[in-house]
């Protein structure tokens, strides 16, 4: 991301992205974001309005329709609509009555669901995402803008050839997306992104992302680095049991590390001796500590139902336990590799 538009992030004083919680403030802001797309014609291509009286043969995009919009986003994100609210029957199964005596109109007449994009009903943070997915996966630019004055004044839109399911740089307006989505999320210290895939991911947390930045190991063993890239990925899932997942992943693949040196069995213990070496540059002391690491990690595997799922094993306790266990051993892994010439630069 470039530099920030605000003084306190340019500054240093911006909030920290550690917040998993889409808060308040930011949801209104994100409903204001949405509404700008369905008024600027940035959602127009997958849902076409054709509204000009000079154009009976409906080819001409005139704006969002707005209507085909919301029921397709709740059809596929169900969980922003509301149920409509019963009438109060009041006490006794009696309509609530007004100071006349009359039952009042409200207690006898089910209120209509709040709009999906209503900015003070916040849902809860996965169906958030799951919003913010979906406009995603439908957000287009308008290429061309042309006012239109024929019995009233509206604006023909149009829009660049592509194919999404070939072609891979994100258009104009998804690159807008993704800036909006991430700045959004950066001013209220939120910690997900939007990926070059066009889809929400975890951050993690704060300390994990230069290693996740500049994770790219090259180990030559095609199965360590798949099991290696598959837990870093499961890692950033913004599902729990995945983050668990992940931390069992990267056990597994520290175990294939130490047989990098000499292919594994008996000779296990010789090449984990000879990886220390050559990751340790020359001090005996750093190989010392190292060595102290992987002794210590092991047995965190072997202790904890990471490796093994005995009941007398313990259970990573909580979400902060797994990203601090996460970090821990991505940051010896990725000391090792780096140290040993198997990270792609």
């Amino acid at each position: 991301m470039t530099e920030s538009a605000f003084y306190s992030d340019r500054a240093g004083l911006g909030k920290a992205r550690v917040s998993e919680t889409i808060s308040a403030e930011a949801w209104a802001g994100l409903t204001a974001l949405i509404q700008q797309r369905i008024n600027d014609g940035s959602l127009a291509r997958a849902f076409p309005l054709y509204a000009c009286p000079d154009d009976p043969g409906r080819n001409t995009v005139t704006g969002t329709d707005e209507e085909k919009f919301l029921r397709s986003l709740t059809a596929h994100v169900p969980d922003l609509v509301e149920p409509p609210v019963a009438p109060d029957p009041g006490q006794d199964g009696k309509h609530a009555e007004t100071a006349s005596g009359w039952p009042s109109e409200a207690s006898h007449v089910a209120q209509p669901p709040r709009s999906p994009l209503d900015p003070d009903k916040v849902p809860d943070t996965a169906t958030t995402l799951d919003l913010i997915d979906f406009v995603a996966l439908h957000i287009d630019q308008p290429t061309r803008r042309s006012s239109h004055n024929w019995n009233f004044d509206h604006t023909h839109y149009s829009f660049q050839q592509h194919d999404h399911f070939y072609d891979t740089e994100l258009t104009p307006g998804q690159d807008q997306w993704r800036h909006d989505i991430d700045l959004l999320f950066a001013r209220n210290g939120i910690a997900y992104t939007l990926g070059d895939d066009m889809r929400v991911r975890r951050l993690g947390p704060p300390e994990a992302l230069p290693l996740i930045s500049d994770f790219r190991p090259s180990t030559g063993d095609p199965q360590l680095d798949n099991k290696l890239k598959d837990a870093m990925e499961r890692f950033l899932s913004r599902d729990s049991a995945d983050r668990r997942d992940a931390l069992e992943k990267l056990w597994d693949a520290f175990e294939r590390l130490k047989t990098l040196e000499l292919g594994g069995g008996s000779l296990k213990k010789s090449s984990v001796s000879q990886l220390l070496t050559r990751a340790a540059s020359g001090s005996e002391p750093f190989r010392e500590l190292l060595e102290a690491e992987f002794k210590t990690l092991t047995g965190i595997g072997n202790g904890f139902t990471i490796r093994h799922h005995e009941h007398d094993k313990e259970d990573v306790p909580t979400d902060a336990a797994i990203d601090y266990l996460f970090v821990r051993l991505v940051s010896a892994i990725s000391l090792v590799l780096r140290h040993t010439g198997r990270m792609a630069s």
